[in-house]
């Protein structure tokens, strides 16, 4: 079986698109040229190398970032599918990671969220997306003068990996200002004994985000993910807090942007307290 140039250089990594001629087979009548975009990226599809072999199309996405859209090539069997979704228009960005299982959402303003599955090994590709969706909202230039008197986070020891990922947070953007830190909690609901793992949530006047698990509740006290979630403070059309519907001493942080809404859910204390309509 004759060797192709894709299939030599096919792996789980994530790998940045250059010209016409670095696109995946499947996707090259698409008119898409790399030279007129930020970024772009393609995810290869989940399988073994070994299972791999040269006729197969190898790639199930290609990423690419412009100066107003972002547009996904999505392949479906032996043809693909194209969504666009206009930079302006995007809600949040949430990527989480368990061990190799990596998960990026796209979530819009006017409702539909694209999720794109890659291995969790390509974190760094994805970190640089990222990176380039948020220079779309965010100013030129901007910086900020970190806290002299800022602390660690008080989370505990099965949370650490948490405080890890804000170190580096703060490291790369020291203008963001702890806002809130919800630390585990061991929940009962009818018997059942669920998990509240730890969360953070830093921001500026320009984003939020929130460093957290994949899972918001879990029967699990050994939890490997890691999940951020940023929401660009501008399309946030309204924000309140609630009290959760089964579990006592906890509080929902309900964001709504356009037709999306997130829910965080976070231990009772001043920032979600303030949020709470009064009566």
């Amino acid at each position: 079986m004759r060797s192709t140039a894709e299939f030599d250089a096919f792996g789980p990594w994530i790998d940045e698109v250059t010209d016409v001629d670095g696109l995946p087979r499947l996707y090259r009548d698409s008119g898409l040229d790399p030279r007129a975009h930020r970024l772009v990226l393609k995810v290869p599809r989940d399988i073994e190398r070994r299972n791999a072999d040269p006729h197969m199309h190898l790639y199930d996405y290609v990423i690419a970032v412009g100066d107003e859209v972002l547009t996904v090539l999505i392949r479906r069997e032996d043809s693909y599918g194209t969504a666009v979704i206009p930079l302006d228009r995007i809600a949040a960005v949430r990527d989480s990671v368990r061990l190799l299982d990596g998960r990026l959402t796209i979530h819009t303003l006017d409702g539909p969220a694209l999720t794109i599955p890659y291995n969790g090994s390509a974190g760094g590709a994805v970190r640089d997306l990222i990176r380039v969706l948020r220079e779309a909202y965010l100013p030129a230039g901007r910086s900020g003068a970190a806290d002299p008197y800022r602390a660690d986070p008080h989370v505990g020891p099965e949370d650490i990996g948490l405080l890890t990922a804000y170190r580096r947070l703060i490291d790369r953007e020291p203008g963001m200002r702890l806002l809130n830190v919800s630390y585990r909690q061991h929940l009962r609901h009818r018997m059942r004994l669920v998990v509240m793992p730890a969360s953070i949530v830093v921001g500026d006047d320009h984003e939020w985000q929130i460093l957290h698990r994949r899972d918001w509740f879990t029967q699990s006290r050994d939890d490997l993910s890691l999940a951020r979630t940023i929401l660009p403070r501008a399309r946030i059309d309204h924000l309140w807090a609630r009290p959760h519907e089964r579990y006592q001493h906890v509080h929902v942080i309900a964001v709504r942007s356009g037709a999306t809404t997130l829910e965080i859910p976070v231990v009772p204390g001043p920032f979600s307290e303030a949020l709470v309509p009064p009566g």
